[in-house]
């Protein structure tokens, strides 16, 4: 590895992972597990019992508001929330946990308390829901099959949103952004953009623009003004596995590479040294997590 990379040792390998910036929650089994972003623990050894999540999304407690003015930089104030849940901390009273947590399981969607521990839960619809929640921009949503529906508050969602033959999706706040098993197209933004191939990996808002791993590389899209952008080569592609860390550009499937757009740096190769590929990848404020997953153990990466 050639970056100061940290190593920790979980309890079991994490089947799902989500972070707010600060926090990062990590669960398999019915079991949750709670540490900074830098990966101290935060839950004194002892994982909190709940339903067994397939998918976990965090979001904080304010986010940065994008700039108004097209071409301009993000703007430093940050603006509430939708919803938010007055934090019950328990046992983490003294802990700087904050935000909401939400993850799916059994059929439904669960709202969390910062420990981990159940606050409400609801199903997403009266048929069966193998969905998942999804963050970005201070927003959660819930999607499964071919439809999405925002939370609005702890047990309430918004009203669904169809997206037909739903492939990969991305959130930016009340917008999403999605593409469809059935054509080349990516919708959600102010116009429909062809992006001319079928073979598409992760996706994710960073920087002011969405970015999709491609073959050869990453296509970008205004997140403002829905316009294609110049195609970006990064080493492999495409990858399932794309995050945005305070406005850094990660991705990757057995190492990774990483882009700070808003410096124009070059891409950044980033070795891990691992045999498997990657089960899991989270960014956290100025870390990436990235988890192995043929072991129990989570790879810090700063940034």
């Amino acid at each position: 590895m050639d970056v100061a990379v940290t190593r920790i040792d979980l309890p079991w390998p994490a089947r799902v992972a989500a972070s707010d910036g600060t926090t990062v929650w990590c669960s398999a089994a019915g079991r949750m597990r709670v540490y900074t972003a830098s990966g101290t623990p935060l839950d004194g050894g002892e994982a909190v019992r709940l339903p067994e999540l397939s998918s976990l999304a965090a979001v904080p407690g304010t986010v940065p508001r994008t700039a108004g003015v097209p071409g301009t930089l993000p703007e430093t104030v940050v603006v509430p929330r939708t919803f938010a849940v007055p934090p019950h901390l328990g046992s983490l009273s003294g802990s700087p946990l904050r935000g909401t947590l939400a993850g799916t399981a059994d059929g439904r969607v669960h709202w969390l308390d910062p420990t981990g521990a159940p606050l409400a839960a609801a199903p997403f619809s009266t048929g069966p829901f193998d969905g998942r929640v999804l963050a970005g921009g201070g927003e959660i949503w819930a999607v499964g099959g071919e439809r999405a529906r925002r939370l609005t508050a702890p047990g309430a969602f918004g009203e669904p949103v169809e997206l037909p033959g739903l492939d990969q999706c991305a959130v930016e706040g009340e917008r999403l952004w999605w593409t469809s098993k059935r054509d080349t197209c990516l919708r959600g933004g102010p116009r429909e953009v062809d992006l001319w191939t079928r073979e598409r990996g992760g996706m994710t808002v960073c920087a002011g623009s969405l970015w999709i791993s491609v073959a050869g590389g990453l296509e970008r899209v205004s997140a403002w003004s829905g316009e294609p952008r110049r195609f970006v080569k990064v080493p492999k592609g495409p990858v399932p596995f794309l995050v945005c860390a305070n406005g850094v550009l990660a991705g990757g499937e057995r190492d990774l590479f990483v882009l700070d757009p808003g410096a124009g740096a070059a891409v950044r190769v980033i070795r891990l040294g691992l045999q498997a590929r990657l089960a899991l990848v989270v960014a956290a404020g100025k870390h990436i997590w990235a988890f192995p997953a043929d072991r129990p153990q989570a790879l810090i990466v700063p940034l």
